[in-house]
């Protein structure tokens, strides 16, 4: 099983989440209340909804990780799921983000980053 099914499926055990189609049009979301918290958008990436006000306290950290990346003004960070430690580190990230949506009333979330990143192959680090 790969890394970001094995993320989705635990996350749809979690109290308060629910899968449904991602409203970028493109894999599948969890919500929680009425927000979109992580699209899954392939067997790879997975785009995260931690708010400005997370990233901007987290950024420093957020951007040491070669499974992260990040958008100046966007509320989302996207994940690159190659390894279980890469699904692990969404888990975590899910978590900060259900706390920073704990009061969520509003459907509306900001575009995520879905066709705005890419990854190197992380695999060719090794190689040089």
């Amino acid at each position: 099983m790969n890394a970001a099914r094995h993320a989705m499926e635990q996350l749809q055990t979690w109290p308060g989440l629910t899968l449904g189609p991602a409203s970028c049009g493109t894999g599948h979301a969890l919500r929680y209340a009425e927000c979109e918290i992580v699209h899954f958008h392939s067997g790879r990436d997975a785009d995260l909804h931690l708010t400005g006000r997370v990233i901007r306290t987290l950024g420093d950290q957020l951007g040491r990780s070669t499974a992260i990346r990040l958008l100046p003004q966007s509320q989302w960070v996207t994940v690159h799921l190659d390894h279980d430690r890469d699904a692990d580190t969404l888990l975590g990230l899910v978590s900060l983000a259900l706390r920073a949506h704990a009061s969520c009333t509003d459907a509306s979330a900001p575009p995520c980053n879905l066709n705005r990143i890419t990854f190197p192959d992380r695999n060719d680090q090794y190689l040089q």
